[in-house]
């Protein structure tokens, strides 16, 4: 298969998210992940998780062929893995930035004080500083007061964690006295997530998606907590400029998809197939078993990743469709089986019925 120059010319990325395990002991409304949703009929095989070794295999692998430099270990839950400690420690010794993706309801001390002895970073979630709307998302009862505790150890323990608040209908009003307790529990960031669309989650989302005033509300509410306490504010998941213009918030730091590029962060699932990004429902293939370089600079799906754009977005504002690349394109793909539709997050935020 012939690779076009302007495709081989791309830089390589130098970021990549191993997905531990599907295991979770929350069992949150809002979670995405492509194996959550049967419609999707996710490869099953990820359900058979990698071992130590076979983990191991892969880091060493992604490295000889992309020289990456930062690994985060997620799930489901990775500290339901009994090994995720020395699969960070091996991260380290091979000269990567590891860092954990995690409720933290199991950070112990003891867990707590092994992650900063390998200088691990952690992202963990904090969904309300009341703890019946905490577990309510979280789908369990107890999760919040865990997760404080959580904070609260590696915090002791050395490590500022990035508190992540992922923002519905039912806890946007909570964003500033959530992000308040969790800069008093030591976070180092936050990072503000509004609801990504998935193949699991769409049933909810006339509960549970955020209004675009919603957003705008949280959104000025952050530009004030970032004046007020100097933390370093990101809105990771994409909120679409043509649904709410973020060009005039000049304290957050705003995401875009990558779109397969050298700033992706392609995800690797617990048996190993590889990803575009973790949102994504479609397997490009297996580490293990094929090239990163094959897929990341030949694979059909990748090429056309970076190049549809949805039907929505073809007569945007140029300046708006710059800035946002066409928005979430894997939630569309979750929830509408292919690119050619825009972001339902967009969709429904204009109004218009999904069928």
């Amino acid at each position: 298969m012939s690779v076009r120059s302007d495709v081989k010319a791309r830089q390589l990325p130098d970021h990549f998210i191993l997905e531990l395990t599907q295991r979770c002991n929350n069992r949150c409304q809002y979670c995405y992940t492509a194996w959550g949703a049967p419609s999707l009929n996710y490869n099953r095989d990820c359900q058979v998780e990698l071992s130590t070794a076979g983990v191991k295999n892969v880091i060493a692998k992604l490295q000889d062929e992309t020289g990456l430099t930062a690994i985060g270990l997620s799930g489901g839950e990775p500290l339901m893995r009994e090994d995720v400690l020395e699969l960070l420690a091996f991260i380290r010794h091979r000269g990567i930035a590891p860092y954990l993706v995690s409720n933290a309801t199991l950070l112990n001390k003891e867990t707590a004080r092994a992650i900063a002895e390998v200088k691990s970073a952690c992202e963990i979630t904090l969904l309300s500083f009341r703890g019946e709307v905490h577990d309510m998302l979280a789908g369990r009862r107890g999760a919040r007061d865990q997760a404080i505790e959580g904070i609260s150890n590696i915090a002791t323990a050395g490590i500022q964690p990035a508190v992540v608040f992922v923002a519905t209908k039912l806890n946007y009003m909570d964003l500033y006295r959530t992000a308040e307790l969790a800069v008093t529990l030591g976070a180092a960031a936050i990072s503000y997530n509004r609801l990504n669309l998935g193949a699991h989650n769409l049933q909810y989302a006339d509960r549970l998606l955020p209004t675009p005033a919603m957003i705008r509300e949280n959104l000025d509410m952050l530009e004030s907590l970032a004046e007020t306490y100097g933390v370093p504010i990101a809105a990771a998941v994409v909120i679409e400029p043509c649904v709410v213009d973020v060009r005039k918030y000049k304290n957050i730091h705003f995401g875009w998809c990558p779109l397969g590029n050298e700033d992706s962060y392609f995800a690797i699932d617990p048996a190993g197939n590889i990803r575009i990004c973790n949102h994504s429902p479609v397997i490009l293939g297996n580490i293990l078993k094929e090239s990163f370089l094959d897929i990341y600079y030949q694979h059909p799906y990748v090429q056309t990743f970076r190049e549809t754009w949805p039907v929505e977005c073809q007569d945007c504002d140029p300046k708006l469709k710059k800035i946002c690349g066409g928005g979430c394109k894997a939630a569309a793909e979750q929830c509408f089986g292919n690119l050619d539709h825009v972001d339902p997050f967009v969709t429904i935020s204009k109004g218009i019925v999904i069928h």
